[in-house]
């Protein structure tokens, strides 16, 4: 789906939403990493912390971050993979590691969620807004996604982003929030590809957009959500 050195903190705090001990020192990309020439490979919009892969631009939706969005600072850059190009396979990206933030580019917490789940940073002026979408240590999605209490409403789109249908009701929101939170998150495999888009609209005016399989009921094409939770899908979609 979507070359700092490892940073030496306290990352198992970083899941559970605790503040996080770092070392903010030195920028560099680590030595014994294989290098490829700038322009060899293109990368998702990524960043790495605490183990933890987060993307930019995943809610597509809502207004830009701002100054006063952002919290303590729990990172830094230490490698731009777009300027040195790790050749890995495998993408074993370390903690530091981003595509296109410069090296020495301060991560933050945003205000009213885990860092475990967004992340700021500034790049070219302006304010980016990163979210977790592997944590290999998260066992359930509210292990992976900071939306307890914070959604208003869902939304279900097609590839671009064209609403196909929407769910409105508060408690039924906070029911299938809850199914979804409480539900193993497992490894993502393939799965069939219906074109539908899961949208999270937040209180705050942001969302959070995921793909969804309505056959399978398989979000990020994890493991399978709950039968409710596939059935409210299918019945707001007729």
């Amino acid at each position: 789906m979507r070359c700092l050195v490892v940073l030496t903190v306290a990352v198992v705090l970083l899941a559970s939403g605790c503040s996080v001990a770092r070392d903010l020192s030195a920028t560099y990309c680590p030595s014994g990493r294989r290098l490829l020439p700038q322009g060899a490979a293109d990368y998702f919009d990524f960043v790495q912390v605490g183990g933890t892969t987060y993307h930019a631009g995943t809610g597509g939706t809502g207004p830009a971050l701002r100054e006063g969005d952002l919290g303590a600072q729990v990172a830094v850059v230490r490698c731009k993979l777009a300027d040195h190009m790790v050749e890995d396979p495998d993408k074993r990206y370390l903690d530091g590691d981003a595509a296109y933030l410069d090296e020495g580019t301060a991560l933050y917490a945003v205000r009213g969620y885990r860092p475990s789940f967004r992340l700021g940073a500034r790049r070219d002026r302006e304010l980016v807004l990163f979210e977790a979408v592997e944590n290999p240590r998260a066992r359930t999605w509210g292990d992976l996604l900071d939306l307890g209490g914070k959604v208003r409403w869902i939304g279900v789109n097609d590839d671009h982003s064209r609403p196909l249908a929407a769910i409105r009701d508060r408690r039924q929101v906070a029911r299938l929030v809850a199914l979804l939170l409480g539900s193993r998150v497992g490894k993502q495999t393939a799965c069939a590809d219906d074109g539908v888009f899961l949208a999270f609209h937040l209180d705050d005016a942001t969302a959070t957009t995921w793909s969804y399989s309505v056959h399978f009921r398989r979000l990020d094409c994890r493991d399978p959500l709950p039968q409710a939770f596939g059935a409210a899908i299918r019945a707001a979609l007729r």
